[in-house]
């Protein structure tokens, strides 16, 4: 990463943090939520499902990982310049899984049971580890100044259950559950820059799906910290770009360093 970026990060008194493929690293949920869908799918059907869902998610980029779907069928469509309700875009083995049980006549209504049932199992016996290093970052912005917030397409509860797993609940100032994005990214990210008295080059979205939270900062002219875990595809609009959760914490220390020598 160029100094450049360190410094515009450096400058930033508003991170706004995804949850989900952001604050934490584990992937073994996802085989819960394959299993869940699995149940919704017909006897003769479900070894052909479950076949091409753990093909699809060890794709990196190519057929699913980066490209958008009919949320009521699967089909492949062209992405869009505007995001809508009936597509979906997949960024991360989540929309892969969605996609496929589609495909395999899941209904919308079935996959968020499957959902649910899925976050409850992370919210309970589901074993996470802390990220190495971000509690400190997080604490460090706080102690000079700086305001940390979340916003997290997931509900409340069991949000609330993985964060504390996390160590990060109560570093958190401010938080919107079933945040809904991409749809109102734009909306909440606006409130908090008028909350903070915070204008957009000096805050930050942190994420790892560029529609919900790249793209609507982006337009705001904020900063973004990308994390690309599967699709692999560079982005020069975004600020920085990482590959893995774990590099996060890094990024923000580094970023503070820049900031004190100045």
């Amino acid at each position: 990463m160029n100094q450049d970026a360190y410094t515009r990060l450096a400058n930033c008194n508003l991170f706004i943090f995804d949850l989900d493929g952001t604050v934490y690293a584990e992937t073994d949920h996802f085989e819960h939520y394959l299993q869940q869908l699995a149940r919704f799918v017909g006897d003769e059907a479900r070894e052909a499902f479950l076949r091409e869902a753990q093909e699809s998610l060890a794709e990196q980029g190519g057929r699913f990982y980066g490209q958008a779907f009919t949320r009521l069928t699967g089909e492949p469509v062209a992405v869009e310049d505007e995001p809508s309700e009936q597509h979906l875009h997949v960024d991360d083995p989540w929309g892969v899984l969605q996609a496929v049980a589609a495909r395999h006549g899941v209904s919308v209504t079935d996959r968020d049971k499957a959902f649910l049932r899925t976050r409850d199992f992370m919210a309970g016996p589901f074993p996470m580890t802390p990220l190495a290093g971000l509690r400190d970052a997080m604490l460090a912005l706080r102690s000079e100044g700086r305001h940390v917030v979340l916003a997290t397409n997931s509900p409340e509860p069991d949000s609330r259950a993985i964060l504390r797993k996390l160590e990060l609940e109560d570093v958190l100032e401010d938080y919107v559950f079933q945040a809904r994005k991409p749809y109102r990214t734009a909306e909440h990210f606006t409130r908090w820059l008028a909350h903070y008295d915070i204008p957009p080059e000096q805050a930050v979205s942190v994420g790892d799906h560029y529609r919900n939270e790249m793209r609507p900062a982006i337009r705001l002219g904020m900063n973004t910290i990308y994390i690309d875990r599967y699709i692999g595809q560079p982005r020069a609009d975004v600020t920085v770009q990482l590959r893995h959760p774990g590099e996060l914490a890094d990024i923000l220390r580094r970023s503070l360093r820049s900031g004190a020598e100045e």
